[in-house]
């Protein structure tokens, strides 16, 4: 088996998109982050990665070294059963810091989150393939393109960007983008969906690993999608999508209810989630009791409710 197979085979699966705690003051929980992956590490982990210091983790609210911390602890939680992914924001130089930072830290791969919009006139496919490059050759570990553009252009740039041996992963914006990547650079990258939504559309086009906040709190259940999608189930696929996560997907549907829901359900089931951190804003204290309930319907979950 080569490095590059290696490296496709370990983001294969259901990507769990982990909340970053915060104490009261807005202090990182490092050890609420730790035992929060542990809590994985200890249970149902088949196929999972977990992705920590990304958007949804607030690390566009992260100093480098917070970052660095965030990753570490999960690394400690994860006792090397489970695939860390961090989360690699903002511009140039943050993200080539951020980069070492993580592979420093023990991470198994990177999410890189494109700070280019290619429909822009001004950026260029050399532009973004330099940038792409020069992040690749600052770690040895696997890295994940996730565009953030709906923009045509990705495709060929995708193509160009093959050659870089560590980038073994990307997250279209749509499946357009996704069946021309794959076929002008066949097997060569593993494609990601960004949530249950995409990913239904996705499976059938070959899509093999997706991003989702509610693995967190229903893993076993998220696998079971993922698995049934990959396998070409449909009909089981959307069976498990009907009984198991979209009822949990309604946790998000609360006002202010991404994020701040998620964190509240991961206390409520005896888990750190703690606060936000500004500019973000927590769920309303009177839909507290609805994700209680919510919580409370699903058999995964009821019974771990404190």
């Amino acid at each position: 088996m080569t490095d590059l197979v290696a490296l496709r085979q370990s983001i294969a699966g259901v990507h769990n998109y982990m909340p970053t705690p915060f104490l009261s003051d807005f202090s990182l929980d490092l050890d609420g982050m730790r035992n929060n992956v542990a809590f994985h590490a200890d249970d149902f982990h088949q196929d999972m990665i977990i992705t920590v210091g990304a958007v949804y983790g607030e690390g566009d609210t992260l100093d480098l070294e917070e970052h660095k911390d965030c990753v570490s602890a999960a690394v400690d939680g994860a006792q090397g059963k489970i695939h860390i992914n961090a989360g690699v924001v903002g511009g140039y130089g943050m993200q080539k810091r951020m980069a070492r930072n993580a592979e420093e830290a023990g991470a198994d791969s990177l999410i890189v989150f494109s700070p280019f919009r290619p429909n822009q006139d001004h950026v260029k496919e050399e532009m973004v393939y330099s940038y792409i490059k020069e992040l690749s050759e600052t770690v040895s570990i696997g890295i994940i393109v996730f565009p953030m553009s709906d923009s045509k252009i990705w495709s060929t740039i995708l193509e160009k960007v093959a050659v870089l041996k560590n980038v073994v992963g990307f997250l279209p914006a749509n499946n357009d983008i996704g069946n021309r990547v794959n076929s002008l650079v066949p097997d060569r990258y593993v494609w990601l969906a960004e949530n249950e939504d995409n990913a239904i559309r996705s499976f059938p086009h070959g899509c093999r690993a997706y991003t989702t906040a509610v693995s967190s709190l229903v893993p076993k259940a998220s696998y079971d999608f993922w698995k049934c999608g990959i396998d070409g189930d449909e009909d089981k696929m959307m069976k498990v999508f009907k009984r198991d996560i979209e009822p949990i997907l309604k946790i998000r549907q609360v006002k202010n209810g991404g994020i701040s829901g998620i964190k509240i359900a991961l206390e409520m089931l005896g888990r750190s989630g703690g606060t936000l951190r500004p500019p973000r804003t927590p769920v309303n204290q009177s839909d507290v009791d609805i994700i209680r309930g919510i919580l409370s319907s699903h058999p995964e979950v009821r019974d771990l409710l404190t």
